[in-house]
């Protein structure tokens, strides 16, 4: 895997790690019923917006592996305060790796199709390896209806968002690499340098945060 792949798996998997601690942080703390359907609707976003510059299988996966790192590292350094919602880390890594498989099978071709497979698919693999392989004792008690609930209400949300928001990404990331607004961020020393820098600074102003 060469330099450029990794900074753009480092990068876009900062920016979704960033909405998963600081949007995610304002939605729990609202109480908020659904408050994984915004943070899935952005992950599809960011992921989309990664496979435009990386198509290739695997590289949604390690997006999402960052991004669940960036969330781990923030609620580690909160430990003492808050739970380790370990859960919410599963969520991330399924939602990506669903996202991997169905848009290495479809490509570019029917994108609405592919973000909702990849939400349902995301939603069933968490709620059915948080509920009856990891056996998380909030799910264990919900049993199957807590499944069917998640799946049939957060993931048809997720889902209906993502199948109109996905296409339009997809064909603003296209204009923008078009036009190497965007592309050169990976591919020019010194744009690259500043993506570095942006991600390292995103890193420490989530560690600074949350201690």
């Amino acid at each position: 895997m060469n330099k450029r792949v990794m900074l753009g798996i480092l990068f876009f998997g900062t920016l979704w790690g960033v909405s998963e601690v600081f949007l995610g942080e304002a939605l729990y703390g609202a109480h908020l019923r659904w408050a994984s359907v915004p943070l899935c609707v952005v992950a599809l976003v960011v992921l989309t917006l990664a496979r435009v510059h990386f198509p290739r299988p695997g590289v949604a996966t390690a997006i999402a592996g960052c991004a669940a790192l960036y969330k781990a590292v923030a609620m580690a350094a909160t430990l003492i305060d808050t739970p380790f919602y370990a859960c919410h880390l599963l969520g991330i890594v399924a939602l990506g790796a669903a996202y991997d498989l169905v848009f290495s099978l479809l490509g570019r071709r029917h994108p609405a199709v592919g973000a909702v497979a990849a939400t349902y698919l995301g939603h069933i693999a968490f709620a059915v390896l948080i509920a009856y392989v990891f056996r998380y004792q909030p799910w264990v008690r919900g049993g199957l209806a807590k499944v069917v609930r998640y799946v049939g209400i957060n993931g048809t949300a997720t889902a209906v968002l993502g199948g109109v928001l996905v296409p339009l990404t997809l064909r603003l990331g296209a204009a923008l690499r078009q036009r190497r607004w965007t592309s050169l961020a990976f591919e020019s020393p010194v744009p690259a340098g500043v993506a570095g820098g942006l991600v390292a600074g995103l890193w420490t102003i989530g560690l600074l945060v949350s201690v």
